[in-house]
Order: C-alpha cells, then structure tokens, then sequence
C-alpha cells in the first residue's frame, strides 16, 4: 500500500513538474501518450526502489512457513541478510521485478488519463 502511495504521489507531481516546465495547462494543453508513459514510469520505477526492501523480506518471511524460523523479526531479518548478502540482498530480483512492474503501471497510468479525457465533457456537463 505504501509503494502505491508512493506511486501516485510521484506520478501526480510529475504531471504537474512536467506541465510547469514546458508553461503548459492540463486540460488546455495537456501532456502526450509519450509523455505519460514517461511520467508512469519514472513514478513506478522510483516507488519500486523504495519499497523493494519490504517485498524481499515478506518473500523471506512467506517462504519460512513450516520451516525452521530463520527469520524471527523485521529488525533481525535485515541484519541477517545485510550481513549474509550484503545490503544488495535487500534488493536481489529488482531488475526482473521492473521489467514486469513498470510496463504495466505505464499503460494503467496512461489508461486513467484516456478514461479521465473521454469522462470530463460528461462531469462538465456538455
């Protein structure tokens, strides 16, 4: 919850950066396919590296079950790992973790803004 928080937030202040920068209005003249696609995946991509961390240890945690318990608590696990693996193993299976991740939240974002574009004339009441 807290990567799609990120996410979003990221993506919304992209949009405006974006439309700031290049003295643009958003419905006036609004940002290109291209230039959501972009904004989506920076916004993805940047969450992803933030809470990256999380997904491995909740993988770690989900794998022990009916194991012996490696892991026993948060504090203890990223020590362990960062230990063991370095901090790098906080971050084993990013790249893959991307190129899955990011093509999807780009054509979501993108998706959203088409559906909000085809919807407004109705919310305006024309």
């Amino acid at each position: 919850m807290a990567g799609l928080a990120i996410q979003f937030s990221l993506y919304e202040k992209g949009k405006k950066l974006l439309l700031s920068r290049t003295h643009r209005s958003s419905r006036e003249q609004g940002l290109s396919p291209v230039e959501y696609l972009g904004i989506a995946s920076g916004a993805k991509g940047i969450a992803s590296v933030i809470t990256y961390p999380h997904e491995v240890l909740r993988t770690r945690f989900r794998e022990q079950r009916g194991k012996e318990r490696r892991y026993t608590g948060l504090v203890q696990a990223v020590r362990l790992i960062a230990k063991e693996e370095g901090v790098a193993g906080l971050y084993g299976g990013l790249g893959p973790h991307l190129l899955k991740v990011i093509p999807n939240a780009a054509i979501m974002f993108l998706t959203y803004e088409c559906v909000v574009d085809l919807l407004s004339p109705l919310a305006a009441g024309q």
